[in-house]
């Protein structure tokens, strides 16, 4: 089936606009760039240049996947369309989502299935909720009780969880069964007995956060110690911190210890002795970690020796060009590795830099870019600036546009909304 659009929309949309409505019965090329973009109360897809290549004519469109397929209603029914515009899978859903691993999850008759991207049901549709899948594997809810599926549609124990997580890339998921949490393997089996009364997920390390909790039924308050397990249960950090976080790429978590907070390695040896307000992981490219003190954020490196001093209101994360958004005085300003403010603190408002090389940054109501060196290339005109695939986004009197990386208009502020809409 050939996606059409009403030719009246078409000529009101190139004689307002001049955008370029691309007839589905060309010779579209497939490898295109696409953006979902909504004009009116409907929905198409845009190229770069804001040239439509899908006419509008969707209630609603998610963006292209991996597998060159999109997700879109029509008529209240949902279904899946390649780049050409073509249906692939007739609209027929009461609700659709992405294809993870080859497979999509779909709602018919108020019950979930899976299909393969040919429309086949693979999972038919009987379960009350269900999860995408991961590692093999979706999560599946039936009468109140969670299991798993494979991808052959095969359940590999009867529902009887409580609670269900996806699966690690170690082959356990973490399941709640009577209150407490365990882990089972890909056959359903338990092979760590639902015991702690919290867990987080296996990570590279194969070391898991656990909690286990006493009561003092006096003061009726609950006293967590948390640690770490393996993949076989034992305890290789004994529970004994008032919090922990995951072990990140340096082998360092995060504990917090008499209502201080400082760093562990993987064997449990404080290598970081508990003494900020709050913490956050290092990052692994840099050495370096955030850390409060007396309401401030500086960092710090993995031995604990104060790099930056803590000066600043907030902080985000080291983007890949080595600089860091941070608040001093009230404003927003960027930082580099050594605490040099690269860029004064100065914008009301900023994000952090996207792989074009420049950030969003708000001044007086109003956003543009930035590039490394704090020059603005993209005056403060705007509404609303955000990045998408090496294209920038504009909004403005409600209405969004695209300009390039020095601010040049590329196409006029006309679509309701691009990239995805929610609902």
């Amino acid at each position: 089936m050939k996606c059409k659009l009403l030719a009246t929309t078409m000529l009101a949309a190139t004689f307002l606009f001049g955008c370029t409505m691309k007839d589905n019965n060309s010779n579209s090329n497939v490898d295109v760039f696409l953006i979902p973009a909504g004009f009116g109360n409907k929905c198409g897809y845009i190229n770069a240049t804001g040239n439509w290549e899908i006419n509008p004519q969707f209630d609603k469109a998610l963006n292209f996947t991996e597998n060159g397929l999109a997700v879109v209603k029509l008529n209240g029914k949902y279904g899946y369309i390649d780049k050409t515009g073509n249906w692939v899978i007739n609209p027929q859903f009461d609700d659709a989502y992405d294809f993870k691993e080859d497979l999509a999850k779909v709602k018919l008759n108020y019950k979930y299935g899976f299909v393969d991207k040919t429309g086949k049901w693979i999972v038919t549709p009987q379960f009350d909720k269900a999860w995408s899948f991961k590692n093999g594997f979706a999560r599946v809810k039936l009468n109140d009780q969670w299991s798993y599926v494979d991808k052959s549609g095969k359940l590999i124990a009867t529902p009887q969880f409580d609670d269900a997580w996806d699966f690690s890339e170690n082959g356990l998921a973490k399941v709640k069964l009577n209150g407490k949490y365990g882990y089972i393997n890909k056959k359903g089996k338990l092979v760590i007995n639902p015991q702690f009364d919290w867990c987080g997920d296996f990570v590279d390390n194969d070391l898991a956060a656990a909690v286990v909790c006493d009561t003092e039924t006096k003061m009726w308050d609950i006293i967590e110690k948390w640690g770490y397990i393996d993949r076989n249960g034992h305890w290789v950090v004994e529970p004994q911190f008032d919090k922990v976080g995951y072990f990140v790429d340096d082998n360092l978590a995060t504990i917090k210890l008499n209502d201080k907070w400082g760093y562990i390695n993987k064997d449990g040896k404080i290598v970081v002795a508990p003494q900020f307000d709050d913490a956050r992981d290092f990052f692994a490219k840099y050495g370096l970690a955030a850390v409060n003190q007396n309401g401030k954020w500086g960092y710090i490196d993995k031995t604990g020796e104060i790099v930056i001093k803590p000066q600043f209101d907030r902080f985000e994360k080291f983007a890949e060009n080595g600089l860091a958004r941070v608040i001093l005085n009230g404003k927003w300003g960027y930082i580099d590795t050594t605490g040099k403010m690269v860029i004064k603190s100065q914008f009301d408002d900023a994000d952090d830099f996207a792989e074009i090389g420049l950030a969003a940054i708000k001044l007086n109501g109003k956003w543009g870019c930035i590039d490394e060196t704090g020059k603005q290339l993209v005056n403060t005109l705007y509404d609303e600036v955000k990045f998408y695939k090496n294209i920038i986004f504009v909004k403005q009197n409600g209405k969004w546009g695209i300009v390039d990386k020095n601010g040049n208009i590329v196409a006029e502020p006309q679509f309701d909304w691009v990239v995805y809409k929610n609902s």
